[in-house]
């Protein structure tokens, strides 16, 4: 009696799990038509920073940093941070190609750092927020059979890679912090006049009009507007200081107006550490063996630590 009590107990167990995995296979297979049109909730595009009590007595922006923990503990410790007088700001991409994307997202976390989002933070967040949205539960098969007849939502989504992995394993907690991250971040007085973004903007429009996916990937102004790589047009910053060079410096307020802004930005390694009148791109190639730099407020100093090569080769 004992072993046929268990048996009857162990029968609708089993049946419910084998009508889950069913359900996950038809799901796998096209039958869900919430995995394919899913869309990950929109970055905020202009979050307007305000400080709280007295201002910090430094801005330090620091580069793209892209899982390299140990170079982005280097250099805080080589600036001489001090909590509660400075202000840390990072221009996006904190997260892949690196070893420790986790380890620079709580990093970040502790230091209470402004941040905007780069295109690689933005792969993750979209990730997460699908795996923990309509593709929550399926395996690591049902969704690369569903990415092989395409029917995942986002074309760079790759089952096993780095993104889906960061993804995976990432605390919610961690990927609130993320998902929070803004295209552009306008800064307070006595700063008033910078803008901090990750890539690039189109000089033709106000803040408000700027689309998000383009501000973090925009490498280049082309003809038809930005474009993210290097094989047309001319580079966005110089296109940017023309036009602002039409512009009076003025305290920005007016988002839907084009108004004078320095801007300091991230994204195009291709480039190296470009440091103009009133641009100043901060990824210098530190995953790929080239410095993590940081801009510091007041003054304008550069300061930079060596990095490990983690990365043969530039990409997206």
């Amino acid at each position: 009696m004992a072993g046929m009590a268990r048996d009857s107990f162990a029968r609708p167990a089993v049946r419910r799990e084998r009508k889950k995995h069913f359900s996950v296979a038809r799901r796998a297979a096209g039958g869900d038509s919430s995995l394919k049109t899913f869309k990950a909730k929109d970055a905020q595009l202009i979050e307007t920073r305000k400080f709280e009590g007295t201002p910090p007595k430094r801005l330090i922006f620091i580069g793209d940093i892209h899982g390299c923990l140990p170079e982005f503990n280097e250099l805080i410790d080589t600036v001489k941070y001090k909590p509660g007088e400075d202000q840390i700001v990072l221009v996006g991409d904190l997260v892949a190609k690196g070893p420790d994307s986790l380890g620079v997202v709580r990093k970040a976390r502790q230091l209470q750092a402004w941040c905007v989002r780069g295109n690689h933070d933005d792969r993750v967040i979209r990730w997460y927020q699908f795996l923990q949205g309509p593709a929550k539960g399926m395996s690591d098969s049902d969704l690369k059979s569903l990415g092989d007849s395409s029917g995942l939502p986002y074309d760079d989504f790759k089952v096993g890679k780095e993104h889906y992995t960061i993804a995976q394993s990432i605390p919610s907690c961690d990927a609130a912090f993320l998902a929070a991250f803004p295209a552009m971040m306008t800064l307070p007085a006595p700063f008033s006049e910078w803008l901090v973004l990750h890539g690039g903007l189109d000089p033709s429009k106000p803040l408000d009009q700027q689309k998000a996916e383009d501000v973090w990937t925009t490498r280049n102004i082309g003809p038809s507007g930005p474009i993210s790589t290097h094989d047309e047009g001319s580079a966005w910053f110089d296109a940017w200081a023309k036009a602002m060079a039409d512009l009076k410096p003025t305290t920005p307020a007016d988002y839907s107006k084009i108004q004078f802004y320095k801007a300091i930005y991230g994204h195009d390694a291709g480039r190296d550490l470009q440091i103009h009148d009133i641009t100043k791109g901060l990824d210098s190639r530190c995953v790929y063996g080239g410095k993590l730099t940081a801009f510091i407020l007041p003054g304008e100093q550069l300061v930079s630590v060596p990095c490990k090569e983690h990365v043969s080769s530039k990409d997206d």
